[in-house]
């Protein structure tokens, strides 16, 4: 019998798949195995940590600068796209908005994104049609955590959050979750509405005082599950106590010894791991992510 904490919660009418539906969405994923994940974003300007806004606590004025000289006019989606076919790509990730917040493409609900830098292009949009052209399947990084974003909850996770518990909880008082909940959701379905069918999506990621209520991650997957039926999405939601929150593991920068098991089933996982220890150092850093089926 499973123990109280292992117990799945119920699930929802919009979620019921028999596991032979789930199956044929991931059969795909478990027969090509090898994929890309391109991390890119503001980060690479400076191009010492994807963290290092949090890492440095450089504030909203000073991290400007990076947004003001964001121009890889040596950006080839064609070559990028060409070379990955070469490697042996089945499929391809690239982070949409990471957790600085800003958009890499030309989204209608923030003013803090590619097409506003002096590079003044969708990014996006050519990614996803170089390597379609090269039969690469799409898959899409999209970050829960946004320090940019006025409604997003100060916390210990955010950069900018206030030393002083009093002054926290003072500027929190002009914050509203709910409120970045919907601005999450429109732009989910931006991305999954105006880029054609995507194959996978990425969410990241959930922690201490953030996780499934804060998300509405419900909601957000029920909507992503109605955009696009086929998509396959990872275990970043704080969904982990259901058997139709996740579809795969991912396990980070470590290769489990053994098949990830949930409550000793064994389960779809992908290990993510990089070439250098972080994933945005470079203007172009290309990690691998391999599906290891033991």
């Amino acid at each position: 019998m499973q123990s109280k904490a292992q117990e799945l919660l119920p699930t929802p009418s919009w979620a019921k798949e028999a596991p032979e539906q789930k199956a044929k969405r991931l059969k795909w994923w478990t027969h090509d195995r090898l994929g890309m994940f391109i991390h890119w974003g503001l980060y690479a300007v400076p191009a010492r940590h994807e963290w290092v806004q949090f890492r440095e606590k450089i504030t909203p004025q000073d991290y400007r600068k990076y947004f003001d000289q964001f121009n890889p006019d040596l950006y080839d989606p064609v070559e990028w796209a060409k070379e990955a076919k070469a490697a042996g790509m089945k499929y391809v990730v690239l982070t949409t908005k990471h957790h600085e917040g800003f958009c890499m493409w030309n989204t209608k609900y923030t003013d803090y994104k590619v097409t506003n830098t002096p590079y003044g292009k969708d990014i996006l949009k050519s990614f996803v049609d170089a390597f379609r052209e090269q039969g690469i399947r799409i898959g899409l990084y999209y970050s829960l955590i946004d320090w940019h974003h006025p409604d997003f909850i100060y916390d210990n996770q955010h950069p900018a959050t206030p030393v002083k518990p009093e002054e926290r909880a003072a500027a929190n008082q002009a914050r509203d979750m709910k409120k970045y909940q919907e601005y999450m959701k429109k732009q989910v379905t931006e991305l999954l509405t105006q880029y054609g069918r995507v194959d996978e999506l990425f969410f990241d990621f959930s922690y201490q005082g953030k996780g499934h209520n804060e998300w509405d991650s419900e909601g957000l997957l029920k909507l992503v599950r109605k955009l696009q039926p086929d998509i396959i999405v990872n275990d970043r939601l704080d969904l982990n106590n259901t058997d139709w929150g996740w579809d795969y593991k991912t396990p980070e920068q470590f290769m489990p010894k053994e098949w990830v098991k949930v409550n000793g089933a064994k389960v779809p996982w992908e290990t993510c791991q990089t070439f250098s220890g972080s994933w945005g150092i470079t203007e172009m850093n290309i990690p691998g992510r391999v599906l290891y089926n033991l």
